[in-house]
């Protein structure tokens, strides 16, 4: 039987906001454009603008008071809103989980593959950083804990966006993924701007969640005096706003268009990732654009970036180990065509191929 013979659902977690696993998803939706939507929660409206208008069917947390701005305070019931979800009849269930879709219970002659965008961070290496903002301090953490290990051996497969994802599943699962395929990543299609013709500024984007480490940039900013713009609006963009209300060469433009994001990453001095990403998508947009990246020397950085070809890495987030990477990228005379050459490995329908040929050889 091929593929489009399959009945096949789509099962994603949060449809309030874009962000890298969006862009995943919207992907999926092209590749099986047949198939069913599920989601945690989310808004149909996501679907009407990315997922050409597919109904979606949400679990019943979207029917909670105020669930876009609480959603997380009903974080011991995404469990059991995850388990509700009736796959009977389904050939195939494609997940796509940063924290619980991949616990989803499928029929026994049912396959599951889930694409893990990362273990729940918040449960795990990075609890203290979430902890340190107020957030998940309560004993569920341990009863999520057992339960996110439990789930994690109720898919058949799975593919992990990055090696580092699938280092960070076998230590915290005791797992294996069966493949990593990177996501996909628009790439600029524009004239590339000489290093010494850029405009005097860097550039970051959407720093806001915990891990992205958008308290520790601004604190650069305002240490060493560059000017940086800041692209996005998302949770916790408020909480940075007000943190840099003092810092006058700091400035965030919010959302913006294709065309603006564009032209704000490839007018740009650098690019800078401060944060311990699982893939990170935004770095490699800019690199695209012959933009080089000053880098924290951890995560997934590591698979994107290569020192001294594309950017500079840094050793931890102290402002002495920023300021001597800082200075070394400035003062380097970078070829905008090597640095931009240095992605055509994300270029054009990689992901959909490489996830539709692994779909085919698991079924």
């Amino acid at each position: 039987m091929m593929i489009k013979d399959k009945k096949i659902a789509l099962l994603f977690e949060n449809l309030f906001s874009w962000g890298g696993a969006a862009v995943v998803n919207q992907n999926l939706v092209e590749l099986f454009p047949d198939a069913d939507i599920y989601a945690l929660f989310g808004k149909q409206d996501f679907s009407n603008q990315y997922f050409n208008g597919k109904k979606v069917k949400f679990s019943f947390l979207n029917r909670y008071p105020f669930i876009q701005k609480l959603y997380r305070y009903y974080l011991p019931l995404w469990p059991i809103a995850i388990e509700s979800f009736d796959f009977t009849g389904y050939d195939l269930i494609i997940s796509s989980s940063h924290s619980v879709a991949k616990g989803c219970i499928t029929p026994e002659d049912t396959v599951h593959i889930s694409y893990i965008h990362t273990p729940m961070r918040f449960l795990w290496d990075m609890k203290d950083v979430y902890s340190k903002h107020g957030l998940l301090k309560s004993p569920f953490l341990n009863y999520m804990r057992v339960w996110d290990v439990s789930s994690s051996d109720r898919p058949d497969r799975l593919i992990t966006n990055s090696k580092f994802v699938s280092s960070r599943c076998k230590k915290y699962w005791g797992r294996e993924a069966n493949l990593v395929i990177y996501p996909p990543v628009s790439l600029y299609e524009g004239k590339l701007i000489k290093y010494k013709n850029r405009e005097d500024y860097f550039v970051v984007g959407a720093p806001f969640a915990e891990n992205k480490g958008g308290e520790f940039v601004i604190e650069c900013a305002k240490e060493l005096g560059f000017n940086l713009k800041i692209i996005g609006k998302s949770r916790g963009y408020m909480r940075l706003k007000r943190l840099a209300r003092s810092v006058k060469n700091v400035e965030f433009v919010g959302r913006v268009s294709e065309k603006e994001k564009w032209d704000l990453l490839s007018n740009a001095k650098g690019y800078l990732a401060t944060g311990i990403e699982d893939f990170g998508i935004f770095p490699v947009e800019a690199v695209s654009c012959g933009t080089p990246v000053l880098a924290l020397k951890k995560g997934g950085y590591l698979e994107s970036i290569e020192e001294d070809i594309n950017g500079v890495f840094y050793s931890e987030n102290s402002l002495d180990c920023f300021r001597e990477g800082f200075y070394k990228l400035i003062n380097k005379n970078w070829r905008v065509e090597e640095v931009s050459k240095s992605t055509q490995k994300y270029k054009g329908e990689r992901f959909k191929e490489e996830v539709e040929e692994f779909v085919r050889k698991s079924i």
